[in-house]
């Protein structure tokens, strides 16, 4: 059986299934004051690291040499045999020892986040090198560590893996997938990876520069599934940029946190293309479902007859509900959904979202001057537009409100925020 156990994991290390790391993970933090020729070693086992630290290169010395070099000087007992197939393998460092849990599991090595085409005897160390000495079975893998601030300040880090799949012929394939069920550790505090690999920190850690980070997950088996990180692994927070939503949504622009706000609301969402679109036109009908989703989304029982609305479009439940609310209203029977909605109209639906669900009065504390195109807001529109001026909503464009323009998405969040956020 280990002769069984040693030929596959001489194949292993014969492999390229794992592949270099992302150019921002590095496994083994480099220490800066070290000698040129000095090679850094981490030794992970099962229970947790057995040896970090750099190790002294001389002219000839192979990974398996550097490894005898740091175990002996550290007093930690090891094994290593012949393998049938040709070169050599550790088989055991410490108590653990191959095929531990009965399977394939066992030592293998990695230099500079890649699995050598040669046995850990073979291959020759330059000097310099980051090598891995990992405990698992042939499904380990090597972690891929990012992590996003969000506007809010909010990080997240995502936890993922260049994971080997082979077909029939023995053909490889390397997919990135996420480590769903991590156990992630950020200065002490220990956070359970989601399904998309990814835990959200604490403000109190989101708020420090740099965090410690280790992560550990363990296969059914009980071996190692994912290698850990350096020991002394940290994550630079104060390099992370704040990533927004939307590709075509920036910082400092006058709508951006009023689309951040209703984007994290549940009320507008973007496009498949990643983008939001800010200065696309609304219809009557995207303004109906937004403040519909913004109260909940819960359908309701009402007879709606307007005739040019589908009852099986993505629009119907809210155009229904709005309908029932006293929000929206039609004119001859048709509700005319995908009509651009002007400017007035989404001044009159707003005020009646907020004194109809709501059911809260617009603060008057600003000033209504004038506009300069007053006498064009229809007469049904007026008093909107001036309870919505007066709570400081809508301002105008130079001096102008443009009643008939048609509103854009930029336009209906931050007139929601003004409503809704501003309480």
């Amino acid at each position: 059986m280990k002769k069984l156990i040693a030929f596959l994991l001489t194949v292993l290390m014969l492999s390229t299934m794992c592949t270099a790391f992302a150019e921002d993970i590095i496994l083994i933090a480099p220490n800066p004051n070290a000698a040129p020729k000095t090679v850094s070693l981490q030794v992970e086992g099962i229970e947790g690291n057995v040896y970090y630290g750099e190790v002294a290169w001389t002219e000839g010395a192979t990974a398996l040499s550097v490894l005898e070099t740091a175990l002996k000087d550290a007093k930690v007992e090891y094994v290593v045999k012949d393998s049938q197939y040709g070169g050599k393998f550790v088989d055991s460092i410490g108590q653990d020892t191959s095929a531990k849990y009965g399977g394939y599991d066992g030592w293998m090595y990695y230099v500079d986040g890649q699995s050598p085409m040669f046995s850990i005897d073979a291959y020759a160390l330059q000097g310099g090198e980051q090598v891995l000495v990992a405990y698992g079975d042939m499904n380990l893998v090597l972690p891929v560590i990012t992590a996003q601030k969000n506007y809010k300040g909010q990080v997240t880090v995502q936890v993922e893996a260049d994971v080997t799949y082979y077909d029939e012929s023995w053909n490889a394939s390397i997919v990135r997938e996420p480590m769903t069920g991590t156990k992630v550790t950020v200065d002490g505090v220990e956070y359970t990876a989601d399904d998309k690999g990814q835990v959200v920190l604490s403000a109190e850690s989101a708020a420090k520069e740099t965090v410690s980070l280790q992560v550990e997950k363990i296969a059914e088996g009980g071996a190692p599934l994912l290698a850990r990180l350096a020991p002394d692994y940290m994550l630079d927070l104060a390099a992370l940029e704040t990533v927004l939503p939307f590709s075509d949504v920036a910082e400092g622009k006058w709508y951006t946190e009023s689309v951040l706000q209703m984007s994290e609301l549940g009320a507008v969402t973007g496009f498949p293309d990643g983008t939001f679109q800010p200065d696309g036109i609304v219809t009557r009908a995207q303004v109906a479902n937004v403040l519909f989703k913004l109260s909940g989304g819960i359908p309701v029982n009402y007879l709606m007859t307007f005739s040019d609305v589908n009852q099986e479009a993505w629009y119907a439940e809210g155009i229904r509900w709005a309908a029932a609310e006293g929000v929206v209203t039609g004119a001859d029977g048709k509700f005319n959904p995908n009509a651009p909605v002007t400017r007035q109209d989404l001044a009159v639906m707003l005020v009646r979202y907020q004194t109809k669900v709501l059911e809260k009065e617009l603060p008057q504390t600003g000033e209504a001057p004038a506009f300069a195109d007053n006498d064009q807001i229809a007469a049904y529109a007026a008093e909107s537009v001036y309870l919505m001026q007066k709570a400081g909503i809508i301002n105008g464009i130079d001096g102008s409100f443009q009643p008939k323009g048609t509103a854009t998405r930029a336009q209906l969040c931050k007139m929601l925020a003004g409503l809704v956020v501003s309480d």
